[in-house]
């Protein structure tokens, strides 16, 4: 039976500790020291393996790492210095080598980091999480997400996001998944929702009681209140109420957009979404795109803007967790950014709905074999029609009024829901890989080789002319090639005036037609002999067509022709006339 002694342990955790200064990195001039390369790595496994054989060295390796690991993480301060998480930062790196040295287990520095998380706070678990980012190209050599060191990977980041906030801790949540998306392959189906569940826990409270009175009121008020300065201001607050009853309550479906699955739910969140639309609509309105800046919240922003800590990208990039107190609601119906939120909720429950259409269930149902994700129900084709005017409605909301922004947000929305829809119709089809094995070394060598043959030049033609074929033809007696052995003739093209007599027969032809469909023909016909007599002009009266207005038919053309020629004749005559009047004159002259 295998034995841990103390002893065993012990000698095996001074031996670590002796070791760390060696994972020393000459730069500490970053958060994560880069990995040392002067390491000689026989020496380690020779001290390690140096145990004997009664002992399981990577057992006993396992506990005295620990023991080790306690007591660097029991010097953290409260002061958050630098110093410890270098220890620390060594003594991960010296457990990955033995790792790699098969003298400690695969998973050991993932177990180890994982402990490591679970006790620390969320700052120092960002610069923990960092020696992960610094060295993953070595931790996740061979990981797979289903066995082994890829489930530790997978727990403790999903663990550590768990802890998280989406509103205070966005960046650190995005590192995470930028991480877990460099760790595994893109098919991975350890990170996807197979079974296609919601997540119905989040739950949105709000102030039912009071939204409960507002549906209550009255539709209208009596005219003697509405007389009064007062009945304004009770109406305005009465439609606030109103909307902050239907807005927040959507919030159930938003969640669990199975429950429109029922009729009498799925017909109120139709009348909600219209009361939403035409509220943000009025509000924009009203107020403009953003609601009006209070001297406290100006005094505050230009604070932030000399102390340079909040910029415009960031603040574009926040992702909020509203609070739904009623005296709030009235500023967050006025800002931009909340509406889009409400809108983008709005676009993603319609495109769930219109994934239940009966056209898009019958393109899923080629190659769906995950049945988990699939629903029974099936979208009403009054409600498909509903769906696809709504999300119009939707797209229209964001644009009102919000010039080019308006429409560049539009567009990266709808940009991110069809990605999400081709990767609902993966998940769809029981996340089939689709990444390509490289080519092997044989299959490149032939494509190239075969590539340069193709494209090789020929320079052996020789000159021949004509062909085998051609050859035959013409020493055949047999057939009448004469011509061919002649000098090529000249095709005389005939005038084109001699059209003119065709085009008017189709004409008159056009006046006895009886259908629609006879005159579309003689029509084509009509402008396919046209187009013939003009094309054989343009050979030697390309000059006239500049005369030509709108008008190019052939009688235009002749009209045109004749004109000038005319004009050429009198201007003939009148030259001619000019010059016998000039000698006249001149013999006049001399004879006197």
């Amino acid at each position: 039976m295998v034995q841990q002694t103390p002893s065993a342990i012990a000698r095996l955790k001074d031996s670590l500790r002796t070791t760390l200064p060696d994972f020393q990195s000459l730069s500490t001039s970053s958060d994560v020291p880069p990995f040392p390369t002067t390491i000689d790595r026989d020496r380690y496994f020779d001290t390690f393996k140096s145990f004997p054989e009664n002992n399981d060295v990577k057992s006993c390796m396992e506990c005295a790492s620990r023991e080790l690991l306690y007591d660097i993480v029991t010097d953290f301060d409260l002061e958050f210095s630098l110093e410890p998480f270098i220890q620390l930062y060594q003594f991960f790196d010296l457990i990955l080598t033995l790792s790699e040295l098969e003298i400690s287990d695969p998973q050991l520095p993932f177990a180890l980091i994982e402990e490591t998380l679970d006790t620390q706070p969320i700052d120092n678990c960002k610069r923990i999480f960092s020696y992960l980012e610094a060295r993953i190209e070595r931790l996740t050599v061979g990981v797979d997400g289903t066995k082994g060191k890829g489930i530790i990977l997978l727990r403790l980041c999903n663990e550590l996001l768990r802890r998280l906030s989406k509103s205070e801790d966005t960046v650190f949540c995005g590192r995470i998944f930028v991480f877990l998306t460099k760790s595994f392959p893109l098919s991975e189906r350890s990170g996807v929702n197979l079974r296609g569940e919601f997540h119905v826990e989040n739950k949105t409270t709000f102030d039912e009681r009071r939204s409960q009175l507002a549906g209550n009121q009255p539709d209208h008020f009596s005219p003697s209140l509405r007389d009064n300065d007062s009945s304004e201001a009770a109406l305005a607050a009465d439609a606030c109420n109103r909307l902050y009853a239907v807005l927040w309550s959507t919030q159930h479906e938003f969640a669990e957009p199975i429950r429109l699955f029922q009729k009498e739910i799925l017909d109120n969140f139709k009348e909600s979404l219209d009361t939403v639309i035409k509220a943000f609509r009025s509000s924009i309105d009203e107020y403009g795109h953003n609601a009006p800046v209070v001297a406290s919240d100006t005094r505050r922003s230009h604070k932030r803007k000399w102390d340079g800590e909040v910029k415009h990208d960031e603040l574009d990039s926040y992702n909020p967790k509203y609070l739904t107190s009623r005296e709030l609601f009235d500023l967050e119906v006025r800002d931009l950014v909340f509406r889009r939120h409400i809108l983008v909720q709005f676009l993603i429950v319609i495109e769930f709905l219109l994934s239940l259409s009966p056209k898009y269930k019958k393109y899923l149902e080629a190659e769906a074999k995950n049945r988990s994700v699939q629903f029974a129900y099936t979208l009403s084709e009054e409600d498909d029609k509903w769906a696809e005017a709504a999300k119009k409605d939707v797209v229209n909301a964001l644009n009102y009024k919000s010039g080019m922004d308006g429409l560049l947000f539009s567009r990266t929305v709808d940009s991110v829901l069809t990605r999400e829809k081709n990767w609902v119709k993966w998940k769809a089809e029981n996340c089939v890989s689709f990444e390509m094995e490289p080519a092997s070394t044989e299959h490149v060598a032939v494509s190239k080789s075969a590539g340069h043959e193709a494209t090789t030049l020929i320079n052996n033609l020789g000159k021949v002319v004509g062909a085998p074929a051609l050859t035959r033809v013409w020493f055949d007696n047999s057939l009448e090639v004469t011509s061919i052995r002649s000098s090529a003739q000249k095709i005389n093209l005939p005038a084109y005036r001699s059209y003119t007599e065709s085009i008017e027969g189709y004409h008159l032809d056009k006046d006895f037609a009886s259908t629609e469909q006879e005159k579309e023909d003689i029509d084509e016909s009509i402008s396919n002999v046209t187009w013939r007599s003009l094309r054989i002009a343009s050979r030697d009266r390309f000059q006239l067509f500049k005369s030509l207005d709108d008008d190019l038919s052939v009688k235009s053309l002749i009209a045109v022709e004749d004109g000038a020629t005319a004009g050429g004749r009198e201007a003939e005559k009148d030259n001619k006339k000019d010059i016998h009047a000039t000698m006249d004159s001149d013999g006049v002259k001399s004879a006197s």
